[in-house]
């Protein structure tokens, strides 16, 4: 295609972006909103179309102001720090999970594998419980003799807790190793929590370690595995940069990587709270599995969900 008959095809639709621009008022209503996000969009895959094959023609220079333009007039509204803050909380960061579940996917099946690798060895040998839990942790745990508020619950919380916000750094942290690292953590952790519940499956206490572990464990869980998503999207990046030079690619993933993060931070600080208030208490266990059902409801929720209403309004045309 050469760059006429990029404009007869395309112009047509700059030039209607350009008059929305030229207009001063608000958006009437939705729909005129929803053209304008439309034609903002279309603009934007043409500029890039024209960086590639016209990169020193007037054209693409006249697509980036006009771009620039359009992207100003549609997010003048969210300079202000909360409108910013709101929308990537309530839409930006779902929707970066749901794009890049394949990472986190991938992050908690390795788990899973080393969930049910430590489970099925220790429960056959619970010896071998010595050989795969940290011996700060494999020395307190003694679920034969557990009561119902026992299991020294203060000191396998609070090795779990700080145990997972280190997974979870080294996690995203282990990309720049190819994602190597990333996924020894993950198999790591997948295999302490598998040797814990042999060990309390054996002793008949199994009702009671998921009723210590998944009050908060389900959103520990999760933002492990984005964690892990984090470090694998950055090792992609390193590893396989695709058209882009690898410095642009990684520069990419790693910032797509620290947003995960930033949603990792905060589930850890729920999961904290969770754990504070649920994990040692004293309510029965059906409460504390119920408060673990509604955890694992709440973020399916969320990242099924959330911002998928405003994707659908951005792409569609009016």
């Amino acid at each position: 295609m050469d760059v006429t008959s990029f404009r007869a095809q395309r112009e047509a639709a700059w030039r209607e972006l350009d008059a929305h621009l030229r207009k001063a008022r608000r958006f009437r209503n939705p729909q005129e909103l929803a053209r304008f996000i439309h034609l903002y969009r279309r603009a934007v895959r043409d500029l890039a179309v024209a960086r590639t094959r016209f990169p020193a023609h007037p054209v693409t220079a006249y697509l980036n102001s006009l771009v620039t333009a359009a992207h100003n007039r549609l997010y003048r509204r969210e300079r202000d720090g909360f409108g910013r803050v709101f929308r990537f909380w309530a839409a930006d960061y779902p929707r970066l999970v749901r794009r890049l579940s394949g990472y986190i996917a991938l992050a908690a099946a390795v788990s899973l594998a080393g969930i049910l690798f430590a489970f099925a060895a220790t429960y056959r040998l619970p010896l071998n419980a010595y050989r795969l839990l940290p011996p700060e942790i494999a020395t307190q745990v003694q679920p034969e003799q557990a009561g119902p508020h026992a299991v020294d619950a203060p000191v396998l919380s609070s090795f779990i807790m700080t145990h997972n916000i280190q997974v979870s750094l080294y996690a995203f942290a282990g990309g720049v190793t190819g994602g190597l690292f990333t996924l020894y953590m993950m198999w790591q952790n997948g295999v302490m929590l598998g040797a814990l519940a042999a060990l309390f499956q054996r002793a008949g206490r199994s009702a009671l370690f998921w009723s210590l572990i998944l009050p908060h464990g389900v959103t520990e869980l999760a933002a492990i595995f984005i964690a892990g998503g984090a470090g694998l999207r950055f090792a992609h990046a390193l590893i396989h940069p695709g058209g882009r030079r690898r410095a642009e690619a990684v520069r990419q993933g790693a910032w797509e990587g620290m947003q995960l993060m930033f949603g990792v931070a905060a589930m850890l600080v729920v999961a904290g709270t969770i754990e504070g208030f649920v994990t040692p208490s004293r309510l029965p266990m059906g409460v504390k599995f119920a408060v673990a059902a509604a955890t694992a409801l709440l973020w399916a929720g969320y990242y099924g969900l959330a911002g998928r209403r405003s994707r659908r309004t951005d792409d569609h045309p009016a």
